[in-house]
């Protein structure tokens, strides 16, 4: 392996952090650092206490429910039909079990706060935001938004931030500090890849960034604050003192928590239903991110990466890595060695406004990475545990039909069935209301019977979201995209 930053070659640059800037959509008070060390066990008693509840609840609910309580009175083989069929009710148990060990080894409200930003940094971060330029409004809040959190945060000669948008904005900045780069409309990668990937393939040589810059990639809509630009400049800081030290080849690819209920919401149904992504992120993406891979791919957004390895990985990987670029090029970058890390810290962006929305987006999800786990260019050991996890959720469907085929046609269930059931539901409850409980903590200081309605909601309509999860699988499996749908982020009138 090529190293593209040289040990003991690492320029200077004084760094001193500004005012703290708290902007409206990311109050000061919704992630309080823990801090004492009396404090802090007591929240940990308290915060296992409450994972050992939803346990022993999954197990009670399941007994009580299970033929221990509710008999039969059908034939034997309408009974052994049955009970084969709600074996359907085992498929979500990996995935929760996955989820729920990752809270168990690393605690989700325990948080490390950043430290200050001191120091040098060879590289400097350019925040990378990818757009069709359809969308100005939004755009230009992102934009005002980067922009005023890192002027208060850090030295003008270590950020840039790019735009790229293949219709041109006038965003660019008399400094020099913001720059629009538009993809020409005849641009044609070599491997034919289109969409956001194309507009990223063609940035690797339109950019100002030097291969030992940092590029933190963005979505049209996402903001962030103090507390995330120090996350992200520790990260950087750590990785590159990793490459002078000789202790690794290539630095690590970041990525954090993303939250959707922070910025203005449009439809409350689709953004409690988004709690589970929250929770998926500190599940199996935080697991997977602590041992130094991503099985399961990444987001493509709050990306934080060496620009020499997003430059060795490239995104002109044809079709199979142009519906979610981000996952395929996890993929290849783990095959070709490259480690990620879990980053401290949040970016804010927004559910979608529709459930048409809602359900096209799993769409283009779903087929996306049955695309990654079909493509020929990943080997299958890289691939291996996504392509179990989309098997997983190709027929999670089959679980929720079970589900109320057995409320319009009750029939006994095996004690060790129910029991086993009834924990899978209580750890996917517990991924909603641990997305609940990081995204909209804050409010529990502001109003504790409007934080208490909202978990009822975020719990009573649970049903709900996995229908609406289970409609994205179906438009996924009947009609595979065939093109990179983005949902609806600016309203009418703007933001």
């Amino acid at each position: 392996m090529v190293r593209t930053l040289e040990p003991g070659n690492l320029e200077t640059k004084t760094i001193t952090t500004q005012r703290v800037v708290h902007l409206p959509f990311a109050p000061p008070s919704v992630h309080p650092p823990i801090t004492g060390v009396r404090g802090n066990k007591r929240w940990l008693i308290t915060y296992y206490a409450f994972l050992l509840a939803m346990t022993v609840a999954g197990l009670v609910y399941g007994y009580i429910f299970s033929e221990a309580f509710f008999g039969s009175d059908k034939s034997p083989l309408v009974e052994a039909v049955m009970t084969a069929l709600k074996l359907f009710w085992l498929i979500p148990l990996p995935y929760a079990f996955l989820n729920f060990y990752s809270y168990l080894r690393y605690p989700v409200f325990r948080r490390h706060t950043p430290p200050p930003i001191t120091g040098s940094l060879r590289g400097r971060l350019y925040f990378r935001i990818v757009t069709r330029g359809t969308n100005p409004n939004l755009v230009a809040n992102t934009v005002r938004c980067a922009r005023h959190v890192l002027e208060a945060t850090l030295s003008p000669d270590v950020w840039r931030i790019e735009v790229i948008t293949d219709n041109p904005l006038p965003l660019d900045s008399p400094d020099g500090q913001v720059r629009v780069i538009v993809v020409p409309e005849d641009y044609q990668p070599p491997r034919g890849a289109k969409y956001k990937a194309r507009a990223l393939h063609y940035t690797l040589g339109a950019s100002h960034a030097r291969p030992y810059d940092w590029i933190v990639h963005l979505d049209e809509e996402t903001c962030f604050d103090e507390e995330t630009v120090r996350g992200m400049y520790a990260f950087a800081r750590e990785e590159e003192r990793a490459i002078a030290q000789g202790t690794q080849d290539f630095p690590a690819i970041g990525q954090g928590v993303i939250l959707y209920g922070n910025r203005g919401i449009v439809n409350w149904l689709t953004t409690l239903a988004d709690s589970i992504r929250v929770g998926d992120d500190y599940g199996r993406f935080r697991l997977q991110y602590e041992h130094g891979k991503a099985y399961f791919g990444m987001h493509g957004s709050y990306i934080v990466i060496h620009n020499s390895v997003e430059r060795l990985i490239g995104f002109d990987h044809g079709p199979a890595g142009h519906i979610t670029e981000d996952a395929y090029f996890a993929l290849l970058a783990q095959s070709a060695g490259i480690r990620f890390k879990f980053v401290e810290g949040f970016m804010y962006e927004r559910s979608p406004f529709s459930l048409s929305d809602f359900a096209k987006q799993r769409q283009r999800w779903f087929g996306g990475l049955w695309l990654c786990v079909l493509s020929p260019g990943i080997r299958l050991s890289e691939k291996i545990v996504l392509g179990t996890f989309m098997l997983l959720w190709t027929v999670s469907w089959l679980c929720i039909l079970m589900v109320f085929v057995n409320l319009a046609y009750p029939t006994g269930t095996p004690v060790w069935l129910a029991m086993s059931g009834g924990v899978s539901f209580a750890y996917y409850v517990t991924l909603y209301m641990i997305g609940y409980l990081r995204t909209f903590g804050y409010e529990w200081r502001r109003s504790k019977a409007v934080f208490l309605l909202r978990l009822i909601a975020q719990i009573a309509l649970i049903p709900v979201f996995s229908i609406m999860e289970a409609a994205g699988v179906f438009y996924g499996l009947f009609s595979p995209p065939k093109e990179f749908y983005i949902v609806q982020k600016e309203l009418t009138a703007g933001l």
